[in-house]
């Protein structure tokens, strides 16, 4: 590379474009027709001109094919322009030309990581580093790779070594962050951002993110409010930001003002289906479902894709059936397929018949439940031959969508007491082996539900928050919750207590459903669990955050859905001494029905 091209990429790196336009506009001879096309490239490029820079590029590259830097900075273009294959390929030859070229093997490795291919990727960043082990952009892109394969821990550590090269950079701390939340350490990824929006003032991303670990995993609405309104100061249309702003203010009962910030930005923005989905939210919260359900539709199209599962039948509208045949086809969860199946009964009076598509856990919890319904269960992503076996279809519905018609206002909900019906001889099994523990009432607990990202943190208890129940003289307890639980069987143990516990029967949802029902008292945190006690019409103490998911509404002891579950809610966020002390004082009422 000249001596000419050196001095003007050094004062394009300085931001000092005015001195690389007046050594572009100086006497052509005193360059190499390629060099300076490569300049002039890279001038546009700084500029965010990339069609101009594309094409100085590729004419640099005409006059000189095995111009290493040159395919480099054309990758770099074409990858700002979103032509990642074309990107990568730029990328390469760079590197086949130079196979010692750091820029260009992480060129090749940053592009193969957003095209989601983690191999060659990896072995571009391993190149790298064998290179330049203290390269911080190598370690930066392996961070990232690592994170993607949940090698969390490792990623941690390649972010660590980085920042003892570059502790200043707001990048590394950033992406520390989005680690160290993933490995569970809120502390940790709390520090990271706020040291990247310390270091960078412009890093309204760790802001926004600053802001969804106050909202979705400490409870701090009042907190997330305030991260989530800097980010907007400094990006307006952060849809993350804006969103999420709503729901800050919706989870500190300020439903007016949520829905007003709503109204405006699907006013301005009525092409983010984010806004209608969280102002869907803020209405069913409420009990606002005429409004509610017709935003919730929005549901297929979050995050911009199309997940809508498709059938080869016209949608049904909410009209009369006349006589037709449905096909209802499950979605989402376990939990919300069991809850909007009580819409099955209503559908089942309205149609010549039903056809259930379920989740295969369900089917024969559903069948016997829906006698009258021909329930098919079956993987979201099967073959569907089985629906040669119903030529009598002409209308169809997701299961979720069944609420828009069926379930308009509060009056709608029928108070039922089980639309589920387990097996009554192995109800009747359960029963025989419960009674054989001293006569006591036999009550299920499940104390964790959710994961990182549907809020396990303020949705769930320890174990150690429940140990006051189990003193109860007049209970004994059986364990409701699914994963490793031998570390509480021993602690109930060492209390001088039992707790009951059969993994096997809670891996079939069917078994599940016959043992709840084969107990006195379910008391549980917000899971499946919650669903099939109420589904069932058995007894149910649900211990709630203080702002819960939208199904148990903002307030009151009673949710539409399940009559038999009573509503435990905090007062308080992150309080749940009070919602502890309510179930101790319950248990102690507490008598046989």
């Amino acid at each position: 590379m000249s001596q000419w091209l050196h001095e003007g990429l050094d004062a394009l790196a300085a931001a000092d474009c005015a001195a690389v336009e007046r050594r572009l506009a100086g006497p052509a001879e005193r360059c190499d027709r390629a060099d300076w096309e490569h300049l002039a490239g890279s001038l546009a490029l700084a500029r965010s001109d990339l069609p101009f820079a594309v094409k100085h590029f590729q004419t640099a590259l005409h006059l000189r094919p095995d111009f290493a830097v040159a395919h480099h900075a054309l990758g770099a273009a074409l990858r700002a322009s979103g032509q990642l294959e074309t990107a990568r390929a730029s990328f390469e030859r760079a590197a086949e030309l130079e196979p010692e070229y750091v820029d260009a093997l992480l060129g090749q490795g940053e592009t193969s990581l957003e095209l989601g291919d983690h191999e060659q990727a990896r072995d571009c960043f391993e190149i790298a580093l064998a290179h330049a082990p203290d390269d911080v952009r190598a370690l930066h892109g392996m961070a990232r790779l690592l994170r993607a394969a949940n090698a969390i821990e490792k990623s941690i550590a390649c972010l660590q070594r980085a920042l003892r090269m570059a502790p200043n950079n707001a990048d590394l701390h950033f992406e520390l962050g989005l680690s160290t939340n993933r490995a569970g350490d809120t502390q940790a990824a709390l520090d990271s951002y706020r040291r990247a929006a310390e270091l960078d003032p412009e890093q309204h991303a760790a802001m926004v993110n600053l802001g969804l670990i106050h909202l979705a995993q400490l409870g701090d609405a009042a907190n997330a409010q305030q991260w989530f309104e800097r980010a907007i100061r400094l990006c307006p249309d952060s849809v993350a930001a804006q969103a999420n702003l709503g729901i800050a203010l919706q989870e500190q009962g300020q439903f007016s003002a949520a829905l007003a910030h709503y109204e405006r930005l699907i006013a301005a923005h009525p092409e983010v289906i984010e806004y209608r989905w969280n102002r869907a939210i803020a209405h069913l919260y409420q009990g606002d479902f005429e409004r509610g359900w017709a935003d919730y539709e929005l549901r297929h199209t979050r995050g911009g894709r199309d997940v809508r599962r498709r059938f080869p039948l016209p949608e049904w509208g909410g009209g009369d059936l006349g006589g037709r045949h449905i096909l209802v086809y499950g979605e989402q969860g376990l939990g919300d397929e069991i809850m909007f199946a009580s819409c099955v009964p209503d559908l089942l009076r309205l149609a010549g018949g039903v056809v259930l598509e379920c989740d295969g856990r369900l089917a024969g919890l559903f069948q016997r439940s829906f006698p009258a319904a021909a329930v098919q269960g079956a993987p979201r992503d099967a073959e569907r031959g089985w629906l040669r076996a119903h030529p009598q279809l002409d209308r169809q519905s997701a299961i979720g969508s069944l609420p828009r018609f069926l379930r308009r206002r509060a009056a709608d909900f029928p108070q039922h007491h089980g639309y589920l019906v387990a097996d009554p001889a192995r109800v009747a099994e359960w029963k025989s082996r419960l009674s054989e523990r001293n006569g006591k009432l036999n009550v299920g607990l499940s104390w964790r539900g959710g994961t990182l990202k549907t809020r396990e943190a303020i949705r769930s208890l320890t174990f150690d928050q429940c140990s006051p129940w189990l003193k109860s003289r007049s209970c004994q307890f059986v364990c409701m919750q699914r994963g490793d639980c031998a570390d509480a069987v021993a602690a109930a143990q060492g209390l001088g207590a039992g707790l009951a516990w059969w993994p096997q029967a809670l891996q079939d949802t069917d078994e599940l459903a016959a043992l709840i029902a084969a107990l006195d008292l379910v008391i549980s945190v917000d899971n499946t669990i919650v669903h099939l006690a109420g589904a069932l019409g058995q007894r149910c103490w649900v211990l709630l955050s203080h702002a819960p998911d939208w199904r148990y509404g903002w307030r009151g002891e009673r949710m539409p859905w399940y009559p038999s579950v009573k509503l435990l809610r905090q007062t308080r966020p992150g309080d749940w001494l009070p919602v502890i002390e309510s179930v101790t004082a319950g248990l102690g009422r507490l008598e046989r029905r």
